[in-house]
């Protein structure tokens, strides 16, 4: 097996973690459970040493603990699926998967009918978030998120074809494919709801605060393929293969050619901040409104810096004791999937 080395990937952003994330942690686990999430006492274990609670309490720190408590458990939902999608995928069960998927994408779409699916936990879950998550918001907040929730979804089956299929994205695709799998966009959107910004579309369409977001999530995603890379050798959902695939720079030279493209999104990220007060200003957000979205701006930063330690140390999900190997099933992942 090839050996390669990764470059300084900690990113130089301030990080701040919330007081009570134990109790964050404990909180979301206690959801999981009632939901079907966690069916066993080892499920429950593995949970706790992959530490979501302690996750999100670095992309919300200052939030009050209940805005803190539905991002945490909106993560976890995303986290479970994810592990889902790759039991489907290493178990030859994509089809499974999928129709679950389709019961998921008509709940997201207001679709208040009954599915396939009702009783699985996943259902269960994403039912449960939606009611917490929805009433009172803006509709241009709403539409936005169930966009975004569509996209995740999406973003899977779209992953599950390449990998079905034994096909690598080119580099643009994979991009724009990385970036609706990730959750990233949907978290994002939470994080105003709990910071009580009101982001006008106008704002959020403008280009300083699509280079936030989308570069939020581009670092997020690239440093999470260096990081994960060692299990996911083969996958093709991973930068480095992607970027060794069609460039053929081999491992070494596509690790720091992932590496230099995280340090160049970062010089975007941090120029968009500086030019975002004179953006709102020139859009006429009120000023009783920026504090909020420079706090948006601040818990994304906070959490890709802090994601960047997490996945290295600070968590089992990337431990070489834990790595599966492309294709196979990571350990401490529990199998939901529907038996018919």
């Amino acid at each position: 097996m090839n050996t390669y080395r990764t470059a300084d990937l900690s990113l130089p952003f301030a990080r701040a973690v919330h007081p009570w994330s134990g109790r964050a942690q404990e909180s979301t686990e206690s959801w999981a459970r009632r939901c079907g999430l966690l069916r066993s006492p080892e499920a429950v274990a593995a949970f706790r040493a992959l530490g979501y609670g302690r996750l999100m309490s670095t992309l919300c720190p200052y939030a009050p603990f209940d805005g803190l408590s539905l991002v945490t458990d909106w993560n976890s939902l995303f986290f479970v699926t994810d592990d889902q999608q790759n039991v489907a995928c290493a178990t030859g069960r994509a089809d499974r998967y999928e129709e679950l998927v389709a019961s998921m994408r008509r709940i997201v779409g207001g679709d208040v009918r009954p599915t396939a699916h009702d009783r699985h936990p996943l259902v269960v879950a994403l039912r449960d978030l939606l009611r917490r998550s929805l009433p009172g918001r803006p509709g241009h907040w709403v539409a936005r998120f169930r966009r975004h929730l569509e996209r995740w979804l999406d973003g899977h089956l779209r992953e599950n074809a390449h990998r079905t299929g034994g096909t690598v994205p080119g580099p643009d695709e994979y991009v724009l494919l990385r970036r609706d799998a990730s959750t990233v966009l949907p978290t994002l959107d939470l994080v105003e709801l709990v910071e009580g910004a009101e982001v006008p579309e106008r704002l959020y369409l403008s280009p300083q605060y699509q280079t936030l977001v989308l570069g939020t999530a581009d670092v997020m995603c690239w440093v999470n393929d260096i990081h994960s890379w060692h299990m996911e050798r083969g996958d093709p959902m991973n930068l480095v293969t992607v970027l060794d695939r069609h460039l053929g720079l081999g491992t070494q030279r596509a690790v720091d050619a992932v590496a230099a493209r995280v340090a160049g999104r970062v010089a975007d990220l941090l120029a968009a901040t500086r030019s975002l007060p004179a953006a709102m200003d020139e859009l006429g957000v009120p000023a009783a409104d920026q504090g909020a979205v420079m706090r948006c701006v601040r818990d994304q930063q906070s959490w890709a810096a802090s994601m960047e330690t997490w996945d290295r140390t600070d968590t089992i999900r990337f431990a070489d004791a834990g790595s599966p190997g492309a294709g196979r099933v990571a350990p401490y992942v529990e199998d939901l999937l529907p038996d018919t």
